[in-house]
């Protein structure tokens, strides 16, 4: 039966600049790529099935799904077994009425599994595609990685139309005829009939593939008694038919279009039941780069899940989860936002911008002052939970009453703390919870309980009416009451329930105020999230020059201000006259030229501060260097009057100091040779420039005239 090839190739640099082709051509590109980073990669020509060649994808289970399983982490057994262990109660139950029970549980397991066989049975006989009269005939081209490069162990395929790795054995491949690179080409002499797990891919084994090309390439060579290292030896050796060199334009990628991904930068592709969007960085609004809709039917019209994911966003988001059926949003944020907020739940039907609606928070109660690391918010609930604080407090459980038609804000019930133990202080002392009924006018205080004790201390308080003592606490020992564990201690003393009903009160004030200023907060960072939703804002790196405007606009100042300065330069050389003339004609003197009792005085003025400068700078060199070398002798006297008896240290301290004055009088004596020898032409140079100079042009000529007369 005849098989569908493709007339024509183009090249993998054209293929990358028309963003599509073939699978012959996307393989070309892959292997191309795969080879430049040191893999030992090579084109399969063979057959595959439909779905593979045509890209068909809506019959395949997206690979993109994440897996949100969690993972039980089983406690590990005990290094050794303890000495005394309880002897177990005995199990008194009926073993016969236990193999009934297990027999009637496995019956009606089994007809569930009958059920769901069956029902899967359906839906793969639904899904089951077509009949294809050509099946097993349809040519394809895909890539296939070879052991012995870079760290890799099995060969395996790659797809090129998606970029995904599949085991030699994928069912989707049912024929290779033979595979390619820039090396050689090889044709497949075994059987498919086993699949293409089967088959050998020893590549060198005459017997299993037929080469298009005599020989190998040269690190496939196995030559004996030549010596490897001299290549020419090696290759004469045993000769190989190398393949053509390629005529291809090198393949690259700009930045650019590196950051494109996509033609359009946004890429659709449609999996059973659920769809895969995929964008470029930077091209759109919200920053989204990856969206994956997940549908209950095979038309795509009744979503159930919505899995987004984010980058460069300035408030942090990471991921977004929609559950269209719980009508709940899940949002993950990265480490540094100010409120240090990590995920936020919530529900859609909550109030966007009111804490009075279903959502949950969790922080990073590390960066935070007080610790807080979740809040569980309903319309009558507001629960806060914490971690290593330092007052102890562990939990904050508050409980609202529902609005009616006089008051419909809802107003604070109850108030339950919760605080770990503190060893520094008797568990009788140690207030493991506060509850305090602000409808009721109660206070209840629950304490740790001690050792080997299976109750533990209470106290109940009805506080005081404050509007009637006058804001004084007044105490009354019959509005307080307790229970006492331990019946042999002692009853605390009427001033220490006082000072407990003062404390509570107190605690009780601040509790009422800071929730208050939390639900004011949570509110503020709803509506501030509200608005990072409605209008998001993406982070621009500073050294982003396309994007970020500020850093483009600054850089394109600097440019222009180096070209003027720059062209200022090249128009206004400097000349040595110009102080010489500032001196006797002031700054207005133009561009005319000087009589020649002007370019005298000039320029005569002109050699002698030269002459004089150069000589001053010798000068100041010949007297450090005189200096220097006198000092250098003087010690090296002083050493050769000392040397026997001067101590190790000292000794190696006039090593250092000399060493130190051998180089600089070296440096000075370099530098006095080479004032010597460049005088002389840079005085020649001054001469010539001073000969050519505009403004002494009729003194030029005069001298230039008396000198050859």
């Amino acid at each position: 039966m005849f098989r569908y090839q493709p007339e024509r190739i183009i090249s993998p640099y054209t293929a990358i600049i028309r963003r599509s082709g073939n699978p012959f051509e996307l393989a070309h590109v892959l292997v191309s790529w795969l080879i430049g980073a040191g893999y030992d990669a090579y084109v399969v020509v063979g057959c595959a099935k439909r779905d593979v060649c045509m890209a068909i994808r809506y019959r395949t289970v997206c690979p993109e799904i994440p897996d949100e399983t969690e993972a039980i982490e089983e406690p590990p057994p005990p290094e050794e077994e303890p000495r005394y262990r309880l002897v177990p109660l005995p199990d008194l139950t009926s073993k016969y009425c236990k193999e009934m029970d297990q027999k009637e549980a496995d019956k009606k397991q089994a007809e569930l599994d009958k059920k769901e066989n069956e029902r899967l049975k359906k839906i793969a006989e639904l899904e089951k595609p077509p009949p294809d009269d050509i099946d097993g005939w349809r040519t394809h081209a895909w890539v296939i990685v070879l052991p012995g490069f870079k760290g890799v162990q099995e060969p395996f395929f790659i797809e090129p139309s998606e970029g995904d790795a599949y085991p030699l054995n994928a069912p989707q491949y049912q024929q290779l005829d033979s595979v390619y690179n820039n090396e050689n080409y090889y044709v497949n002499l075994q059987s498919c009939a086993d699949g293409l797990g089967s088959i050998s891919y020893d590549l060198s084994d005459l017997t299993c593939w037929e080469h298009l090309l005599a020989g190998e390439p040269f690190h496939r060579r196995q030559l004996v008694g030549v010596d490897y290292s001299d290549k020419k030896t090696a290759f004469e050796t045993e000769k190989h038919l190398d393949v053509p060199s390629s005529w291809v334009e090198k393949l690259d990628i700009t930045a650019d279009e590196y950051e494109q991904r996509y033609p359009g930068s946004h890429k659709v592709i449609r999996y059973k039941k659920v769809v895969l969007e995929k964008f470029a960085p930077y091209s759109e609004r919200d920053g989204i780069i990856k969206r994956i809709k997940i549908f209950d039917d095979y038309a795509l019209t009744l979503p159930l899940l919505t899995y987004e994911w984010y980058k460069n966003r300035v408030d942090n988001m990471l991921t977004t989860k929609i559950d269209h059926i719980k009508r709940e949003v899940r949002e993950i944020f990265g480490i540094g936002r100010k409120d240090h907020l990590l995920k936020h739940v919530y529900s859609l039907d909550a109030p966007p911008t009111s804490v009075e609606g279903e959502r949950t928070l969790e922080f990073n109660y590390y960066a935070r002052l007080d610790h807080l690391t979740k809040l569980v918010c309903t319309p009558l609930t507001f629960d806060e939970y914490y971690t290593d604080r330092a007052d102890r407090l562990e939990t904050r459980f508050i409980t609202y009453t529902e609005g009616n038609k006089s008051d419909p804000k809802r107003q604070v019930k109850d108030i339950v703390e919760t605080y770990s133990r503190n060893s520094d202080i008797p568990s009788k002392d140690d207030i493991w919870k506060k509850i305090f009924h602000i409808q009721e006018n109660t206070i209840e205080l629950l304490y740790h309980y001690d050792y080997n004790f299976v109750t533990n201390n209470t106290r109940s308080f009805i506080k005081p009416n404050l509007a009637e003592t006058g804001g004084k606490i007044l105490f009354y020992p019959d509005k307080t009451s307790g229970y006492i564990a331990d019946p042999c201690a002692k009853p605390p003393r009427p001033l220490d329930v006082y000072y407990a009903l003062c404390d509570n009160m107190d605690s009780e004030y601040h509790s009422r105020k800071h929730i208050r200023d939390r639900e004011t907060d949570i509110n503020g960072y709803l509506k501030q999230r509200q608005h990072e939703l409605t209008e998001p804002v993406l982070f621009v790196g500073l050294f982003d020059t396309e994007r970020n405007e500020a850093a483009k606009k600054g850089w394109q100042e600097q440019e222009a201000q180096k070209a003027e300065i720059t062209e200022r330069e090249k128009e206004a050389e400097i000349d040595p006259l110009a102080p010489y003339l500032a001196r006797m004609f002031g700054s207005g003197h133009g561009t005319g030229a000087l009589t020649v009792k002007e370019a005298t005085i000039v320029r005569e003025q002109c050699i002698n501060d030269f002459k004089a400068k150069q000589l001053a700078r010798q000068n100041l060199v010949q007297e450090r260097f005189d200096k220097l070398n006198a000092e250098y002798k003087n010690k090296r006297l002083w050493y050769l009057a000392n040397q026997f008896i001067l101590t190790p240290e000292k000794e190696s301290a006039y090593f250092a100091m000399s060493a130190e004055l051998a180089f600089q009088v070296h440096t000075l004596e370099v530098r006095l040779t080479r004032h010597k020898d460049l005088s002389g032409p840079r005085f020649k140079a001054l001469e010539d420039y001073l000969a050519k100079h505009p403004l002494l042009k009729e003194y030029n000529r005069m001298r230039h005239y008396y000198r050859m007369k």
